[in-house]
């Protein structure tokens, strides 16, 4: 193919032409070369600006003065030439003269030339000191300067946004000169010094921490451990904002800030990969937690699926939604990664357990327990959830406490019950795995678990509404065409009602939640079967108790023989685990039990024998479970047990009550005013003739039966009557009347309709909060009583007077001193 020629016009050839660079010859080369050393040479040198400046003010005031010679018609070059013309005519006069003359006329010649020099260099240093001083008020004024910046928002309870100021001290930014490739002039360069600059908008600068790289290069060699220990709190101070710096970048834009979590990830680090330079343990605490925070804010409330970008075309919004989405999954991986690794060196074998190492385990447990509570169904989350497993099992209290709370608060708010079916599984096999060599927390973390509700029975009872279903089928068949056409539709229109609602399955909700409780159960029967003197029995008593109303009927009579065998063979078996077995076999009894044919005389014997083992000076919390207990004993059982049996029981209680605080003690007469409103038997104890009953009560007697409860009367209640607490008063004068209604010692509505637990808990005093408030004593000035003299010897006062009248008598001189001998006196 042939070229095309294109015609221009003569103007825009003429403008390329001029806008085009023509070749410099050799010899202008050289003479810019010249011009850049000379313009080097005076930076080196280092000309004081000051001094340009005051010689460019004389020469402005030389012009100045020009200018007005010229105004008034004379000629400044002519003064000039005349002031020349005079020295010229003083140095022909001195030609001619000689001697003294000569000597007096070089004199005045000298003193004239000194004269204008010291006019002219007094004028140059004014005009330099003045420079000075405007530059030195100029940095007094920045260093005072204040500028105000935005802080992050908050917001408070009520929802409000709340805008935040602060005040720092004003820092110049770093200006960045032009500098272009070539200088042509000296002029242009000057002109570019002087010119525009341009200032840094980036946090690239603490993101990187180039202080940090520029100070490890000036360590000194010698330093004293104060220098050490303030260079290290201003080392942690400067990394406190740093960290803030970044953070708040992530915040503000995380899609486009990604690459600031590696900064965050080197302070984690026992060596810094950037600077080369160990990090401080509260540095790399800080960066641990707020990694933490930022996760917490950022990652979304759903799964996120991983798209292959090449393979599939996306649109922009949806490419960028899912790059950040990937790019964020990777990061939050590498931060797993090093929590794993921390923990790690705590958790197996060979691994450096020192103070510091578990420190930072400790923390990264915390922050990995946060991240599974804020987002349970994130990706990674059942990672975190198996190695907090491991966890719960580790030689370290702290650790345990942390994540056993985490799996309450998990199984307490998790709606799918898919992370709490994951969690109890792996509990089970590392039980399984331990052979029941754990720690307690692995057990009671199970009691946060929401199962009271679940019925395992369920499958029999669908099989009895599927024989309902059917044989409602057969009366649908047998309907006209008309009325099922019409039931169709009605079908229909519930199952569109269903869908719209978003309801979620309730019967693979109700599976998850059967497969759990048969998880925790097995759990409980292998401990139970293995090992009954481990050291999880408590804890498997409690949940056991917490949990017997939902355990399938089939498994009633076995675990109540080998709870009773627990309660009689295992001497060494402490009160509280006894406490729970007794309550387990009783929840037991009185639920789906009620159909065995079991004799419970044995276990009633039991609990009489340890109701006594609570009292307020170590163990008082643990009366909460003796209150569950005679819930099912003389509340829900009442109709089962002798009229004996049932004011042994009211006796013992009120007994204990007097060796209980003040809520224990109101918990008590709540039960047994509970049990009076209920049945009548109990008034026989309000009378204090012992003549009704047969034979004499023996308190200490085991057996509830035979104790003769019957020939006692509840002579604490006298006791309660003048009690420190004024509801406990009101409440044992409510009982001693009879637990009447209305009238004289009835109780208030407010304490009335309080059960015992609610008694129990609401006047706790743990907390240093006494209920009702005490009253602050009334004001006054206290009365002085005038005291008297006691004597051992009775004659000593007789004595004593006599000789204070014969020292007055015999006083000196001085009338102000009284000398009296009494050693001698008494001799």
């Amino acid at each position: 193919m042939g070229t095309k020629k294109v015609k221009i016009s003569s103007v825009k050839r003429a403008a390329h032409l001029k806008s085009k660079k023509t070749p410099l010859s050799k010899q202008q080369q050289q003479k810019n070369k010249q011009k850049r050393d000379q313009l080097l040479s005076k930076r080196e040198q280092g000309q004081n600006i000051f001094s340009q400046k005051a010689r460019k003010k004389d020469n402005l005031a030389q012009r100045k003065k020009h200018n007005k010679l010229a105004s008034l018609g004379l000629n400044p070059l002519e003064q000039d030439d005349n002031e020349d013309d005079d020295d010229q005519m003083l140095d022909n006069v001195a030609d001619m003269l000689d001697g003294d003359d000569l000597a007096l006329l070089q004199a005045n010649k000298r003193k004239r030339k000194a004269k204008n020099d010291d006019e002219d260099g007094a004028d140059q240093q004014a005009s330099i000191g003045l420079e000075r001083a405007y530059t030195s008020d100029t940095k007094k004024e920045q260093a005072a300067q204040k500028i105000k910046l935005d802080l992050l928002p908050i917001k408070s309870r009520d929802g409000q946004i709340i805008t935040r100021t602060t005040e720092v001290d004003y820092l110049p930014k770093p200006k960045l000169k032009k500098r272009d490739e070539e200088v042509e002039d000296v002029e242009d360069s000057e002109e570019e010094e002087d010119g525009d600059t341009e200032f840094e908008d980036s946090d690239d600068d603490v993101v990187n921490d180039d202080e940090a790289a520029s100070a490890a290069k000036h360590v000194p060699k010698l330093i004293s451990t104060t220098d050490l220990l303030i260079a290290r709190q201003q080392e942690i101070e400067r990394q406190k904002y740093r960290i803030g710096i970044i953070c708040s970048g992530l915040l503000e834009k995380p899609e486009d800030k990604m690459r600031n979590f590696h900064a965050l990830y080197e302070l984690m680090d026992e060596i810094n990969p950037a600077t080369k330079l160990p990090n401080l343990m509260p540095v790399r605490k800080l960066a641990i937690i707020s990694i933490t925070e930022i996760f917490k804010d950022i990652l979304p409330e759903y799964r996120v699926g991983q798209v292959d970008t090449k393979m599939q075309t996306l649109r922009k919004a949806t490419l960028e939604r899912v790059t950040f989405e990937n790019a964020l999954l990777q990061q939050f991986k590498k931060f797993l990664q090093k929590l794993e690794h921390l923990t790690a060196q705590v958790n197996k074998r060979g691994g450096l357990r020192t103070p510091q190492t578990i420190k930072l385990a400790t923390v990264a447990v915390q922050c990995m327990c946060e991240l599974l509570v804020a987002h349970p169904y994130f990706n990674y989350v059942q990672n975190i959830a198996q190695l907090l497993v491991y966890m719960l099992n580790c030689n370290y209290q702290e650790m345990r406490t942390a994540v056993n709370e985490c799996f309450r608060t998990v199984f307490a708010n998790d709606k799918k019950y898919e992370m709490a079916l994951f969690i109890v599984r792996r509990i089970n096999n590392l039980i399984k795995t331990k052979q029941n060599n754990v720690h307690v927390e692995c057990i009671t973390c199970l009691m946060g678990l929401k199962i009271k509700s679940v019925n395992l029975d369920a499958e029999k009872e669908n099989e009895l509404k599927q024989k309902k279903l059917e044989s409602h089928r057969q009366r649908l068949i047998s309907l006209s065409k008309k009325e099922r056409k019409r039931r169709k539709k009605l079908t229909e229109v519930n199952r569109e009602l269903e869908e719209t609602r978003a309801e979620e399955n309730k019967q693979a909700k109700n599976l998850k939640l059967t497969e759990i409780i048969k998880m925790v159960f097995t759990i409980y029967f292998r401990v139970l079967k293995n090992d009954p003197t481990s050291r999880v029995l408590s804890a498997i008593l409690e949940g056991l108790a917490e949990f017997a109303h939902v355990i399938n009927l089939d498994f009633f009579a076995d675990l109540i023989d080998v709870l009773n065998r627990i309660l009689e063979e295992q001497e060494e078996l402490g009160y509280r685990e006894r406490l729970h077995c007794i309550q387990t076999i009783f929840v037991i009894l009185s639920g789906q039990g009620e159909v065995l044919n079991i004799d419970p005389i044995r276990f009633y014997q039991h609990f009489y024998r340890n109701m006594l083992a609570v009292q307020a000076g170590k163990n008082h919390d643990d009366f909460a479970i003796i209150l569950r207990t005679l819930d099912e004993v003389l509340v829900k059982r009442r109709r089962n047990m002798s009229q004996q049996r049932l004011m042994a029981f009211v006796k013992r209680l009120l007994t204990g009550s007097l060796h209980l605080l003040h809520n224990g003690t109101l918990a008590t007469l709540g039960t047994i005013k509970q049990t009076f409103q209920l049945t009548s038997v109990l008034d026989a104890l309000l009378d204090t003739d012992t003549t009704i009953g047969s034979g004499r009560y023996d308190p200490e007697l085991d057996d509830p039966e035979y104790c003769n409860a019957s020939s006692t009367a509840l002579y604490e209640l006298a006791l309660l009557s003048r009690h420190y607490h004024p509801t406990v008063r009101r409440m044992a004068m409510h009982i001693a009347n009879g637990v009447p209604a209305s009238g004289e010692g009835a109780l208030p509505t407010d304490i009335g309709k309080l059960s015992s637990h609610d008694l129990f808990e609401q006047y706790d005093s743990t907390q240093m909060a006494f209920n009702p408030t005490i009253p602050l004593p009334k004001a006054g000035q206290p009365k002085l009583k005038k005291g008297k003299q006691l004597y051992i010897r009775s004659d000593f006062k007789q004595e004593y007077g006599k000789l204070l009248r014969e020292g007055k008598a015999s006083q000196s001189k001085d009338k102000n001193i009284l000398q009296i001998d009494f050693l001698s006196a008494l001799q």
